[in-house]
């Protein structure tokens, strides 16, 4: 009983608790490299699927169990305590459920097709018998690596025998080739030549095989009537003979000449033979060979040519089949997830087993009719914005028959099943939905509510270990800090490449027309109304990632790309960012744009057509940054060609138009009535007329009046579309003043010279700073005041909260960590000095050419609500665990002053002070961070079906909330529990903040990453910050024992 005791103490100790939580965040963070480097399949196999992974979370789950009595979270003070861990573990049998009972798959329907079935996203071994009329089926999901950890050994009892097949070996990336093998028989490699291009064939002594047009038999008789060739072993030789004249080119020396019908000649390794039009090559001939599966990189380092690497390459399963005494190795070949595999047939006694690795086929209890597939693309491109299935659902034995129409975040609901847009076929003529059968579902959501609840009644309990940091104070609340404030900006643009004369070219419109012609309204693509203005900066940023060139501001410069394009279409000004693509257009590194030209050949062909269409067929799941960039480059063209065509300028409602759609100048001339179009065709005389005049003499009054004439004629026309004059002077507002980029100078300022004042307040305590202070404080506060209005103005005017992109998110942050300083300003004047610093330099950076500052519709999957909780609560997590980060890097440099013994009890106060706001500031940072990664994993839920996928982001958003709670909880234990070691741990966290939020975008591969072959090198200034680091914990640990621990004059 005392050995069950220990035993059952052991496993519910916080010891094994913290050792738990991290063997958690590693495993998950290594399964990542994994991925990166072996494959999906890889880091499901030995992390993510793994039986050990699995025990780990459910010790955790037991240790949650054993410390919910342990420390009595069922007593009434800690019952918020209780909710949240309690929601942790309703959250894990969910995920268990879903892991054991749940499905998903892949579902391809033509137009005018039904489907029932669909393709799993697991891989299973598939084991099929057949014994006369009688059938014995199994399969068992397995997950196989080069790496290993998921051995496997499967029975099937057919009839009262069991067959047994037993995991043998792995070949990943894998390709089947001719070896010598002295127990071997007459075998021969060939590659022909077929209407898709290259492809290998394998023929051995006693096999046959068609390929198209010809035939082709070893050591057996010819019986067809078409081309034909006999392959014939005697001794070492291997001959051949063909029922027509064949053609030979030795590949050596480029001899060449032809083979008689009839007549046996030597069959050699390096010709080429071609039989009736059909090019056969003898790769491989040998007397003694055998047919082997070797990795590519192995075939690539003994093959005599170059092997031209498969993208999305097959790999090998090798397994032992047991059945009635007799034993055969069995390669079967496949891509694992997602993929069906190759099946391969053996009989062994009077039994036909048939086996197969990969995606299996599922059944569904209804069928889905794809009435039609809808592709919108953008204007005057072939890029898609958007893409949804209609669909009719019939279930004939519950008789339903219903029309439902699916697109992102549109999804069809029915049976437990969920249907999702995920993808088309390349010929837009089929539609790909991904399904997700998951009664998981609820008990995880039920354990997302009680999280959410738990963690918010924490924070408002007194009685919680929150509320109690909040209500001590120490007798030396002002407190001393040395600022270290170290940032560097590097502007180093490559110039635009253009002469003094191209320059000259495009300098000809004047300013004040030119944001004349900004008041103007057109309609966007997603049918929004707005100030050309406003779509002169989104597209100038859109296409350059700049706000003006060659002095020129947004409106000058979108107004001359429309009037005199050509000159314009010279200047490399379209953003390319992907190492990949600046390698396609043959840039240097250190250049950053292309042409318009450039984008096409000299024949000119859109060089990054195919490429593009191809990357927007692929799940959005699966498109790696890669991806994604080309897609946006595809897109700057596309919106640079729209401006050089006038196709931006939807400026040209129709009386009376279906659809309220507003048509560009072309479109509105071919497509309008007469009289219309006429009316269309005098505004676009005068306006041009008007632009001429005034670029030679300088008189720009009639190009006014040119403009206010489209604009009167779009109220006569449309007044129900015209928006409201207050919304069209705000975004008029917004763009004129730019207040964010007036920011971050005032928060770095403010938060500095606080800083100083505190420091210079601890030389001369005597010394009265109270005013200074105040005015400090409050310009701190206007500061705020006007980043809240200028995010409500921003989003205002976009119609969707400030928070749809990289911009947005650093903006948001921002006044995050800002609020965070004003949340505890009352407790520490220290927050808000390093909140302003902090602040400043993420407005800084979210300034910097890198981010797109524009305002955009957002695609469709990010058109969710749940998307904007997601990303307003998670961002703003960092906001607290950044100022966590601050003040523990504050407090290690004042455990280096303590070695002052005059200060020392001044020092240790200011010390216990920073602990305490930066553990507050850490627990609504971690609360936050995981409510803001859940309310993610809902929003993928129901954007496409899984609210999990391990995919590097989201791992590394796990790996931090795991880092944070061993953060929280290292004050349970009595070795850990130490102020100096928690400011340790909270200056270090911050790294795996940094990594899941800039990290997995450059050096992992997902669907969040920019990574594509070899990743970006590491920055320099890394480097150097880990040493600061690293140095400024090994001179605080030489005074980590002086720290006067004193107790707070209150904490009731």
């Amino acid at each position: 009983m005392t050995f069950v005791k220990k035993v059952w103490s052991f496993l519910i100790s916080m010891k094994l608790m913290v050792v738990l939580i991290l063997i958690f965040g590693a495993a998950s963070a290594v399964g990542t490299f994994i991925e990166n480097d072996y494959g999906v399949n890889t880091s499901w196999a030995v992390v993510y699927a793994s039986r050990w992974f699995e025990v780990v979370q459910v010790m955790l789950a037991i240790s949650i169990v054993g410390n919910i009595f342990r420390y009595n979270m069922i007593s009434k003070k800690k019952i918020p305590v209780l909710i949240f861990h309690v929601g942790f573990l309703v959250i894990l049998l969910g995920a268990g459920i879903t892991r054991y009972y749940g499905y998903e798959g892949m579902m391809n329907i033509r137009e005018g097709a039904t489907e029932h079935r669909m393709l799993s996203s697991d891989a299973f071994l598939q084991i099929e018998a057949k014994k006369g009329e009688k059938e014995f089926i199994k399969h068992e999901p397995v997950f196989v690596s080069e790496l290993g950890g998921r051995d496997f050994k499967e029975s099937l009892d057919v009839d009262g025998k069991k067959l047994v097949v037993t995991y043998k070996d792995f070949i990943a990336k894998a390709i089947k080739t001719v070896v010598e093998d002295p127990n071997g028989k007459p075998v021969a490699g060939l590659i022909i030549m077929t209407p898709q291009g290259p492809e290998r064939y394998f023929i051995s002594s006693g096999e046959s095989f068609d390929v198209g047009p010809l035939a082709m038999f070893f050591d057996k008789e010819l019986h067809v009537n078409k081309p034909a060739v006999r392959l014939m072993s005697s001794g070492d030789e291997i001959s051949f003979v063909s029922n027509v004249a064949v053609g030979w080119t030795k590949m050596a020396d480029r001899s060449e000449g032809i083979y008689d019908a009839g007549v046996v000649y030597k069959f050699e390794a390096g010709q080429m033979l071609n039989i009736n039009g059909v090019q056969v090559v003898a790769k491989e001939v040998y007397s003694k060979g055998s047919i082997k599966i070797v990795s590519q990189e192995e075939y690539a380092k003994t093959a005599k040519q170059e092997l031209n690497m498969d993208k999305d390459p097959l790999s090998a399963l090798i397994v032992d089949v047991e059945y009635n005494g007799e034993k055969r190795e069995v390669t079967l070949m496949g891509k694992g997830k997602r993929y069906q595999g190759f099946t391969e047939v053996l009989n062994m006694g009077d039994i036909e087993f048939t086996l197969e690795w990969g995606a299996k086929i599922l059944e569904l209890p209804f069928a889905l009719k794809l009435n039609d597939f809808v592709m919108l693309k953008y204007p005057g491109s072939m890029s898609p914005s958007s893409y949804e299935s209609y669909v009719t659902l019939l279930d004939e034995k519950n008789g339903v028959k219903e029309e439902y129409k699916i697109f992102m975040n549109n999804v069809l609901d029915y049976g437990g099943f969920l249907f999702f847009q995920s993808s088309y076929d390349k010929d837009e003529g089929g539609t790909v939905l991904s399904v997700n059968h998951d009664p998981g579902k609820w008990p995880t959501y039920i354990g997302y509510i009680m999280l959410a609840i738990g963690m918010i009644l924490n924070l408002l309990n007194p009685n919680s270990y929150f509320g109690k940091l909040a209500r001590m104070k120490y007798e030396y609340k002002a407190s001393v800090i040395v600022a270290v404030v170290m940032f560097a900006a590097l502007f180093g643009t490559q110039p635009l490449v253009a002469s003094t004369q191209l320059e000259e070219q495009v300098k000809n419109i004047d300013v004040g027309h030119a944001n004349h012609f900004g008041t103007l309204l057109v309609q966007t693509s997603d049918g929004r109304i707005k100030p050309l203005d406003t779509l002169a900066t989104e597209y100038l940023n859109k296409i350059s990632a700049k706000d003006g060139m060659f002095g020129l501001n947004h409106n000058q410069i979108i107004l001359g790309m429309a009037s005199n394009p050509e000159p314009w279409k010279q200047i490399e000004m379209i953003k390319v960012s992907h190492p990949k693509l600046k390698e396609m257009f043959g840039m240097q590194e250190s250049q950053k744009a292309i042409s318009f030209n450039s984008a096409f050949d000299r024949n000119g062909n859109y060089i990054l057509g195919p490429l593009a269409e191809e990357a927007m067929r692929k799940r959005p799941a699966e498109r790696g940054t890669y991806e994604k960039e080309l897609i946006k480059l595809d897109e700057r063209v596309n919106v640079a060609y729209m401006v050089y065509s006038g196709r931006f300028l939807n400026a040209f409602p129709l009386q009376g138009d279906p659809n309220n759609k507003w048509y560009y100048p072309e479109e509105a001339l071919q497509t309008f009535p007469e009289e219309p179009a006429r009316e269309v065709l005098a505004l676009l005389r005068n306006n041009a007329m008007g632009l001429s005049k005034a670029i030679q003499s300088g008189n720009w009054s009639e190009a006014n009046k040119a403009i206010d004439d489209i604009k009167a004629y779009q109220t006569k026309i449309s007044p129900a579309l015209v928006p409201d004059n207050m919304l069209v002077k705000a975004e008029l507002l917004y763009n004129q003043l730019n207040l964010f980029e007036k920011l971050y100078p005032v928060y770095l300022l403010s938060g500095f010279v606080l800083l100083i004042l505190i420091f210079i307040r601890l030389a001369k305590p005597a010394l009265n700073l109270k005013t200074v202070m105040r005015v400090i404080l409050a310009i701190f506060v206007v500061a705020f005041v006007i980043h809240t209005f200028s995010l409500g103005l921003r989003w205002y005017i976009s119609g969707h909260a400030p928070w749809s992109n990289g911009y947005e998110a650093m903006l948001y942050i921002s006044w995050s960590i800002i609020l965070a300083g004003i949340l505890f300003a009352r407790s520490s004047e220290l927050a808000v000095a390093t909140t302003g610093l902090f602040a400043g330099i993420t407005l800084f950076v979210a300034h910097l050419s890198w981010l797109d500052p524009q305002i955009t519709t957002m695609v469709p999957v990010l058109k969710s609500n749940w998307l904007t909780v997601h990303v307003s609560v998670i961002t703003a997590s960092y906001g607290f665990l950044g100022l966590s980060t601050l003040l523990g890097f504050i407090s290690l440099i004042f455990y280096i002053m303590l070695g002052n013994e005059s200060k020392r009890e001044q020092i240790s106060v200011n010390i216990l002070e920073s602990t305490r706001i930066s553990q507050m500031s850490m627990i609504v940072g971690l609360s936050l961070l995981t409510l803001g990664n859940f309310i993610g994993g809902v929003w993928a839920n129901e954007s496409w079906g899984r609210y999990w996928g391990w995919d590097p982001k989201e791992t590394w958003t796990i790996v931090t909330i795991a880092v944070y709670v061993f953060a929280t909880h290292m004050r349970f234990v009595p070795a850990l529990k130490s102020n100096f070691l928690y400011n340790v741990v909270s200056v270090i966290a911050y790294s795996s903040v940094i990594m899941t939020y800039f990290g997995v975008n450059y050096y992992l591969s997902g669907m969040h990453s920019y990574a594509a072959g070899d990743p970006v090198p590491v920055p320099e200034w890394i480097y150097y910050v880990i040493s600061v680091i690293v140095i400024l914990v090994i001179w605080a640990s030489f005074n980590r024992d002086k720290l006067i621990n004193i107790k707070p004059v209150s904490s009731k």
